[in-house]
């Protein structure tokens, strides 16, 4: 048992050492080379080599003890007597786990549950909770409680936090440098690079603090549910990066955001199949599988859902909505800040899908008139002309032009000349599937019509009698659609 700790604190005095070294690895290199114009070979011969690496590494060192507690993410702070319910629960988990609680909360877009750790003031340590205001209105109370025990668990006193500074902090401290001198030229690539690298280094000691803490959470509560609220929450979090792409990014692209993208996201989480963990959660998973521990088990009451912890959710959500938007799920700003949300329109959930699942529409409808302009179609092209090209028997040149995602690209366009003539309603939804219907409520199915049309020159002219029947214009022209927030656009009032 002693040697092996033994071994286990060489190997841990080793690995800081090189953490060290990589981390001041430009300064050694600078030193060299102003030691070899000052002083020539002699620099090397002398020992001076030597001496001034020695020099940069405890420098280095002394940087990263100085810098290395973490800023806080954009987000909003809370106080107990603004979320008492919240508190109350974090207090709860550092008793259960016998640690210190956290000084501050912090609530954050997307969904980080992490302790961080800021100066302030001097050398004053203060340690925040920060937690993504996504997680408590997708969570059930119990995950919840596990998910902030893992968090807590990083503030363990059973063991001195230097791995944890060198590790975690330095790579907050290249990375930030990168992220400073990106797009300025070779120094911009230099520290990108060099940042990635110290990444790669700094990996063991990172998941090392992850399993220590998963432990820390397992101690307290079990094992089993340790397992089940990573499970969760990787799910979770796999989820909204897909929900921020197809919807949120996407909203803000054609110049509007939704008043509720909690509700939205609720909804689209419900609807998705829950996938097995993978990459670092499976090893964490299974690492705890390996040496269970049965814990005290999670306290009673726990089972509600995670959104009534938080007191007056409206209110707050009008206060994180911005940082829903625009932060990553570290709860970091992008290096524009909230400039993207200028002169957008919020608006309802209804309203909003209709107009984001409709500009894509419109902006692939208007791809495939340029592949169609390309395969021979006049000027300007129109949904008449497209059609014509498939009933002279010429969608392979269509498809050639325009690719795999021609059928596609042509049902956007039929569903945007259904709308366009007034007899067509989209009924999108948040969970991601939208339906076409005409004025009776009867559902159309504009990729079968799509399919058909590429078919053959018959279903392409089967298909131009159906339009023309249900009143849908063949002149309709597909154009790029333009954002709400930009260029002047009609209202009520004129142009604005």
């Amino acid at each position: 048992m002693g040697a092996g700790t033994g071994l286990r604190a060489l190997a841990g005095v080793t690995l800081l050492g090189v953490l060290y070294a990589v981390l001041a690895l430009p300064l050694v290199l600078v030193a060299c080379v102003v030691g070899t114009i000052v002083d020539g070979g002699h620099f090397f011969t002398s020992g001076g080599a030597v001496l001034w690496g020695l020099g940069m590494v405890a420098l280095t060192a002394l940087l990263v003890e100085l810098t290395g507690p973490r800023r806080l993410p954009a987000g909003l702070a809370v106080d107990h007597d603004e979320q008492p319910v919240l508190w109350e629960l974090v207090r709860d988990v550092a008793e259960d786990l016998r640690v210190p609680a956290p000084d501050g909360i912090v609530l954050t877009g997307g969904t980080a549950c992490e302790l961080r750790v800021v100066r302030r003031p001097g050398t004053w340590l203060r340690r925040h909770l920060v937690l993504g205001a996504v997680l408590p209105h997708t969570l059930s109370g119990r995950r919840l409680r596990v998910a902030i025990a893992h968090a807590l668990g990083h503030s363990r006193r059973r063991r001195p936090p230097l791995a944890d500074r060198i590790a975690c902090h330095g790579v907050d401290a290249v990375v930030g440098i990168a992220d400073a001198l990106a797009g300025h030229g070779a120094p911009g690539v230099a520290a990108g690079r060099f940042a990635r690298l110290y990444q790669r280094v700094c990996a063991p000691v990172v998941r090392f603090e992850e399993r220590a803490a998963d432990r820390a959470a397992a101690r307290a509560y079990g094992t089993e549910a340790v397992i089940d609220a990573l499970t969760e929450l990787a799910a979770v979090r796999e989820n909204w990066a897909r929900f921020r792409i197809e919807f949120l990014d996407r909203g803000i692209e054609a110049g509007c955001v939704p008043r509720d993208p909690i509700g939205g996201f609720r909804v689209f989480h419900t609807a998705e199949a829950a996938a097995a963990p993978t990459g670092a959660v499976s090893g964490r998973i299974e690492r705890l599988r390996a040496r269970p521990l049965d814990g005290r088990g999670v306290p009673g009451g726990s089972d509600l859902d995670g959104g009534s912890l938080l007191s007056e959710p409206a209110r707050l959500l009008a206060h994180v909505h911005p940082y829903l938007l625009v932060t990553d799920d570290d709860g970091h700003l992008g290096p524009r800040g909230f400039a993207p949300l200028d002169g957008l329109a919020k608006l309802p959930d209804e309203v909003y899908l209709e107009h984001v699942v409709g500009f894509v529409e419109a902006r692939r409808a208007a791809a495939l008139g340029m592949s169609a302009r390309r395969a021979g179609v006049e000027y300007p092209v129109s949904l008449g002309g497209v059609l014509g090209l498939l009933v002279e028997g010429r969608g392979a040149e269509l498809v050639g032009c325009h690719g795999d995602d021609t059928a596609g690209a042509l049902a956007a366009l039929l569903g945007r000349a259904w709308t366009d003539s007034g007899h067509g309603r989209l009924r999108p939804n948040w969970a991601g599937a939208s339906t076409l219907t005409d004025r009776l409520g009867n559902e159309l199915d504009p990729t079968a019509e799509a399919e058909s049309a590429l078919s053959g020159p018959a279903g392409a002219k089967a298909l131009r009698e159906r339009l023309r029947a249900g009143g849908v214009s063949l002149h309709f022209e597909p154009r790029p659609p333009m954002s709400l927030a930009d260029g002047e656009r009609e209202t009520v009032v004129g142009h604005r």
